[in-house]
């Protein structure tokens, strides 16, 4: 597909889906379950937090999500330019999963700490520090342009995302400032709260990665030629 029809998505929505052309009723579902369980974790707090802890269920889901993100970023959208979006969902899958939690002598600390110590050096921070600012001006800048204006499902599922790891961001920063100002309960539904946002931002992601670019009837009528030849 040329890179003019990639950006060609006038055709590509149907006229019944949601803005973006994400459709109805998958995102209105998503998100009242969403509510649904960020509403449970923020009135049963104490009991939620057994599922917010350091390598708990949330956070390996969290990181799951990522891991699962970079590789299909890095396996749907090669190329050196795109190279930025794997890069970028495995880091933050790095990010989420502490090698403290683990067993010294287990695997998962020797595979997480020598990352932790690769990740520190500075020629590896350099490397990424170029690709992803690369990217993201390469490639990320005017794609998220030309997706904005192209109504690509994928954006509209990426700022969602975006928006739950602002508000943890911002429950994060709450909880720090009040600090002793507020009860341990208060303190504890916070946490739970934000740890539940960033699992939404890690599904997210995977799932804007996952949806990418819908495909025009350009590139499908293309495709379905190749895969049935005309045999006369």
């Amino acid at each position: 597909m040329s890179f003019k029809d990639e950006f060609q998505a006038g055709n590509a929505f149907p006229a019944a889906g949601a803005p973006f052309g994400v459709d109805r009723f998958s995102l209105h579902t998503a998100l009242v379950v969403a509510f649904l369980v960020l509403a449970a974790v923020a009135i049963w707090p104490v009991q939620a937090s057994a599922l917010n802890q350091e390598g708990g269920p949330f956070e390996t889901i969290s990181a799951a999500a990522l891991f699962a993100a970079g590789l299909a970023a890095l396996y749907r959208f090669p190329g050196l330019k795109r190279l930025y979006i794997g890069v970028v969902c495995l880091l933050l899958a790095e990010r989420e999963l502490e090698a403290d939690i683990y067993a010294v002598d287990s695997l998962p600390f020797y595979v997480l700490n020598g990352l932790d110590v690769a990740l520190d050096m500075t020629i590896v921070r350099v490397v990424l520090a170029v690709v992803v600012l690369g990217g993201l001006v390469w490639h990320g800048i005017p794609t998220g342009w030309k997706a904005f204006k192209a109504r690509a499902p994928f954006l509209l599922v990426f700022v969602l995302a975006g928006t739950s790891a602002f508000v943890a961001q911002l429950l994060e920063e709450i909880s720090g400032v009040l600090g002793a100002g507020i009860s341990e309960l208060m303190v504890t539904r916070l946490f739970v709260m934000e740890e539940t946002l960033e699992m939404f931002f890690s599904i997210g992601i995977l799932a804007a990665v996952l949806i990418g670019w819908p495909k025009t009837k350009t590139d499908e009528t293309s495709h379905e030629q190749i895969d049935h030849p005309d045999m006369r």
